[in-house]
């Protein structure tokens, strides 16, 4: 039996989101294959994507529009850190003037502020699932 080869490319699209969890300082990292994209093309700032809910036993369940993807909890190798760029000025420090790089006076001190440690996140994998409503007719008299 010969088997042929043809010229087709799997290009896999990693996916990661940052997710407030419940505890305050508690964040998570959703992960997944693919692609989202939005119907008219628009950028996802603020907008609602979906659902997540946890089963009894913990296992994610996340629906997007008419999806449905289930994964599993994972503990991070490293944890990641969240920062924030702060200027001194943010701060309310007055008089603390820098040089940058180039020679030129900078007024206020950049600082990083870490917002949250994320130790676990969230994996897609799979396919997602199609979600299809039936109808049932409905009979005229």
């Amino acid at each position: 039996v010969k088997s042929k080869s043809f010229g087709f490319r799997i290009i896999r699209v990693m996916v990661q989101l940052l997710l407030r969890l419940s505890n305050p300082g508690e964040w998570g990292l959703v992960e997944l294959q693919g692609q989202l994209e939005t119907r008219d093309g628009a950028p996802f700032d603020g907008m609602h994507m979906g659902d997540l809910h946890f089963d009894a036993q913990g296992t994610p369940s996340l629906i997007i529009g008419h999806h449905l993807l289930t994964g599993k909890v994972v503990e991070l190798d490293k944890p990641l850190a969240v920062l924030a760029k702060r200027s001194s000025k943010d701060w309310g420090v007055a008089n603390n003037d820098t040089m940058d790089h180039a020679g030129n006076q900078e007024s206020g001190m950049i600082e990083y502020e870490i917002m949250a440690l994320v130790r676990k996140k969230i994996l897609f994998k799979n396919r997602p699932k199609p979600i299809i409503t039936s109808t049932l007719p409905i009979k005229h008299t």
